[in-house]
């Protein structure tokens, strides 16, 4: 009996986690004129790059693949 509810914890515990992380919420790319048609993570950070007009903020991850989180806005 005992075996069986650590089981069903464990699953339970599994599908939450699951759920938690695949609520993550993303910000879209614009699909102002300076973003529609960008293809390439490297045109970014012509504005978005370290000491830019519109550079990431300190506590952005440090990560260099944009489109990993962002979503390109449909063209």
């Amino acid at each position: 009996m005992i075996k069986n509810i650590i089981f069903a914890a464990v699953v339970i515990g599994i599908f939450t986690l699951l759920y938690v992380l695949s609520t993550e919420t993303v910000v879209p790319i614009p699909p102002d004129d300076s973003h529609i048609g960008i293809v390439e993570e490297a045109v970014c950070f012509e504005c978005h790059g370290e000491g830019k007009a519109y550079a990431r903020k300190k506590d952005h991850p440090p990560k260099d693949r944009c489109f990993k989180c962002h979503t390109p806005s449909e063209n």
